[in-house]
């Protein structure tokens, strides 16, 4: 098993993404993809990016709720 480690900035995209406000086309693309191919976001019918069950871990692990 690995241990995924977030940027702040990462970090902070993501919570974003969480909150739903990131609208479609602000994110950067290599950002986009780099999450999808992690699995950790995936995209709606409409291209809004919305985060997986794995990065909404990735987020409570760094946030110290999840050990």
């Amino acid at each position: 098993m690995f241990k995924i480690v977030l940027q702040p900035e990462e970090q902070a995209l993501l919570n974003a993404i969480r909150d739903g406000l990131c609208p479609v086309g602000t994110i950067p693309e290599p950002v986009v993809l780099k999450f999808m191919a992690l699995r950790m976001l995936v995209c709606d019918e409409r291209g809004c990016p919305k985060l997986t069950d794995l990065g909404e871990a990735a987020l409570a692990r760094m946030q110290a709720k999840l050990h």
